[in-house]
């Protein structure tokens, strides 16, 4: 990746590659399976964001990924327990 051509909604760390998803995509698949909330793994890179090298730090998304993740699932496990409806998240309340 190049300085400045960061994406945080296309870039995936698992692949190292920039892969376009569509705008109605919430809930999307990582490169390795990982199944990830849109929103969430966007800020997860921007967390991962390095200022010095105005890019994501891959080696950060991948020494992080796993307690952030465990933190994510957690929470979508609340929602869905707790029927929390949140809109255009793609969690599915059923």
């Amino acid at each position: 990746m190049r300085p400045n051509d960061y994406r945080a909604s296309q870039y995936d760390h698992t692949a190292d590659d920039n892969i376009k998803k569509k705008i109605f995509d919430r809930m999307y698949h990582l490169a390795d399976g990982t199944l990830v909330q849109r929103d969430w793994y966007s800020s997860f890179l921007l967390y991962c964001y390095d200022y010095r090298t105005k890019n994501i730090d891959r080696d950060r998304c991948i020494s992080e990924f796993e307690e952030c993740y465990s933190k994510e699932e957690a929470l979508i496990k609340r929602i869905e327990t707790n029927r929390i409806k949140v809109l255009n998240s793609g969690i599915k309340i059923v």
